[in-house]
């Protein structure tokens, strides 16, 4: 992940300036935009530490094509407006520049639209009850 994330810095320090800061239409928002790169990064880190750790006989390309596409759904958005919004940051620098500051510095917009997960008491009662060992008699 701190690789691909490497890469796209030094791909938007690659890119001059732009005057103009204004997304056209077909273009995802900025904000969106930092949600779907978010939520890609953490499905590599999640396969990549977790999934093809516990399973070696995964195809790691399909696995994680099925994630990426579940992750499009999610955002309500496909594979091919997202090369072409990020081809389109990638051409304007500033803008890449401003999205990935944003996912570096975790100001992404996701974590102050969730709420904390509720735990259902049934799960609250078994992490705070004590184990009886006459109970595994």
């Amino acid at each position: 992940m701190k690789s691909f994330l490497r890469f796209l810095i030094f791909t938007a320090l690659l890119f001059s300036c732009s005057e103009n800061e204004k997304i056209p239409n077909g273009i995802i928002p900025e904000k969106k935009m930092a949600g779907i790169l978010w939520d890609l990064f953490r499905a590599d880190e999640f396969l990549g530490a977790y999934v093809w750790r516990t399973d070696s006989t995964l195809n790691q390309n399909d696995e994680s094509i099925r994630y990426y596409k579940e992750i499009f759904q999610l955002h309500q958005t496909s594979k091919e407006a997202f090369l072409k919004s990020f081809s389109y940051y990638k051409e304007h620098s500033n803008l890449m520049r401003s999205l990935l500051d944003s996912l570096i510095a975790g100001k992404t917009g996701i974590n102050e639209e969730l709420e904390p997960p509720k735990i259902p008491d049934s799960i609250r009662n078994i992490r705070t009850r004590k184990l009886n060992p006459k109970a595994l008699e």
